[in-house]
């Protein structure tokens, strides 16, 4: 969890949990119908447009992927912490297998149920094979080239990539660490653009890969900010070369060295540095906890990782159920957000924190 020290950090991902999920429920489940539908290998319905979007739309970001940008900030902002408290890679990793995996995996499985109990009633057979299930289980969905069963869990492939390049860099060298990560992905990213530019109009084999390392690193830019603000909050970076790094990866993750998605969530992501840039830098008391406390805000904090990768699956399934029995959708989504709150806090309570404990207390024994 993170520590009040950082108790904005606590705010804004709670606020990045609640921006998710009203978008994926509230705007992309009816902008996206062929995609959402997709998720379950089914075609997509017709659906009354609701008033609301029009104003969405007018939004200049887009903002679930507002949400995201705070995520991958986060990330980068804690990662130094977390590799100097657990200091070997193998603890590092041991780490963030009990911190992600087995709630990962509760709220995967209880989402494939909802698949399950909603095709057994409908008499259709279950739209996935056992090797497409197991590659979500395990984080290689992307890596086996497998279509996307939920669409929500995508941050969470590139974030264990990054966790990995991350600790093996940190064994390699403590020193200039930071610096060391830039220039990895700064040459990865030259490296696999030349590859993308030779490999243009080609069918290789090897075409995917390229492509996947390309959005990978790109994302690693957006993160090794948050690594970056970390770095100057603490003084272990002069402002000059924080300044430096901080061009160079902005100026990379803006360039054509990646593929370029549309224009809103470009401005979603630079939104959200700025606005988390703002609070390291210009609001300390709000980073250390001077401010009266959100309770609703820090509970979604809370319970924000199960609620971030368990709401797409159980939720889209009450929302066609719904449909499918001539009921309004909204009613789907009330009952939809009902439940991903409660699931949400069981599972924080009965397995995040559990394995987190139980992982320190093994730490702690093997001492």
């Amino acid at each position: 969890m993170v520590k009040n020290e950082y108790y904005i950090l606590n705010i804004l991902r709670g606020l990045g949990a609640l921006f998710v999920i009203f978008y994926h429920f509230f705007v992309f489940f009816f902008e996206h119908q062929s995609f959402s539908a997709g998720l379950f290998n089914m075609e997509g319905v017709e659906l009354a447009r609701p008033f609301y979007l029009d104003i969405v739309d007018t939004l200049p970001f887009d903002i679930g992927h507002l949400g995201v940008a705070f995520f991958f900030l986060i990330s980068g902002f804690l990662i130094l912490p977390s590799l100097e408290r657990y200091g070997s890679f193998k603890d590092f990793l041991k780490h963030k297998i009990f911190r992600l995996w087995p709630t990962y995996a509760v709220c995967f499985a209880s989402g494939l149920l909802f698949v399950y109990g909603f095709f057994t009633l409908q008499e259709w057979e279950f739209p996935y094979t056992v090797g497409h299930v197991l590659s979500y289980f395990f984080w290689v969905r992307d890596l086996a080239h497998y279509p996307y069963i939920d669409g929500a869990v995508w941050t969470l492939e590139i974030q264990i990539k990054f966790y990995l390049l991350s600790a093996l860099i940190w064994q390699f060298g403590k020193k200039n660490f930071l610096e060391k990560m830039c220039a990895v992905t700064l040459g990865l990213s030259l490296l696999t653009y030349a590859l993308y530019s030779f490999t243009t109009g080609e069918d290789l084999w090897w075409g995917y890969l390229v492509f996947l390392a390309r959005k990978n690193l790109k994302y690693y830019m957006l993160i090794l900010l948050g690594t970056v603000l970390y770095a100057y909050y603490k003084k272990t970076l002069s402002l000059q070369r924080s300044f430096l790094l901080g061009v160079l990866l902005l100026g990379a993750f803006l360039s054509p060295l990646f593929y370029t998605p549309d224009v809103l969530k470009i401005h979603s992501y630079l939104i959200g540095f700025v606005v988390f840039s703002y609070f390291i830098l210009f609001d300390k008391k709000s980073l250390q906890g001077q401010r009266k406390n959100n309770k609703f805000l820090g509970w979604a904090s809370n319970i924000s990782y199960p609620l971030y990768v368990g709401h797409v699956l159980p939720g889209y399934m009450m929302m066609y159920f719904m449909i499918s029995q001539g009921i309004n959708v909204f009613w789907g989504i009330g009952l939809a957000l009902v439940y991903a709150f409660i699931m949400a806090e069981i599972v924080h309570t009965q397995v995040e924190k559990k394995f987190l404990t139980f992982f320190k207390q093994s730490k702690t024994t093997v001492a």
